[in-house]
């Protein structure tokens, strides 16, 4: 049984213990179950890829040190570690640049892909939101245009696809669809 069953049959047994819980007996020993049986399938997930980075332990935290142009630093801890760095702002808020550039760093452990859209999706809403906490509206819109621009640049590559090959993407988003379905 490989990993991912590993999972689907431990979400299973999750829905099925989350089933006996008595809502009015707080005492009740599938309250423990449940939480651990979340867990375990955190812990698989995480590490669902070792086996592709070449036996990477993803329980080892990295820590990372950013030092301000003004001396300042902050340090952060973690598995894996993301930093951006942003250039041209200046540019673009001038009418001189039509993008910012950005570039980003990994530090650690490389996020596995079941995780990956999960982890920045809500990297950038957490962001947003904590920047523009006064502002619900305001925030509500910038993650509109964050969007709107994901939603562009997720049409520029796929129409450079050729058709065979947005048949073959499809095929095994078919094939995974049904592996998953069919192994529980």
């Amino acid at each position: 049984m490989d990993r991912r069953a590993v999972i689907e049959r431990l979400e299973d047994l999750r829905d099925h213990c989350q089933s006996m819980i008595d809502k009015d007996d707080p005492a009740s020993i599938w309250w423990g179950d449940t939480e651990a049986l979340t867990e375990a399938i955190k812990a698989l997930s995480l590490d669902i890829n070792k086996n592709q980075k070449g036996e990477t332990d993803m329980t080892s935290e990295v820590k990372v040190t950013i030092v301000a142009h003004d001396g300042t630093t902050k340090e952060i801890t973690g598995d894996t570690a993301i930093c951006f760095t942003v250039s041209k702002a200046a540019e673009y808020l001038n009418g001189k640049a039509q993008m910012i550039d950005a570039n980003e760093a990994f530090v650690g452990n490389d996020l596995p892909d079941p995780l990956f859209a999960v982890t920045i999706g809500s990297l950038v809403g957490s962001l947003i939101e904590v920047r523009q906490k006064e502002s619900p509206m305001a925030a509500a819109f910038t993650l509109h245009e964050v969007s709107r621009i994901l939603e562009a640049k997720s049409k520029s590559l796929v129409s450079g696809a050729a058709d065979r090959q947005k048949e073959a993407e499809l095929g095994k988003a078919i094939e995974e669809f049904l592996k998953a379905v069919l192994s529980r």
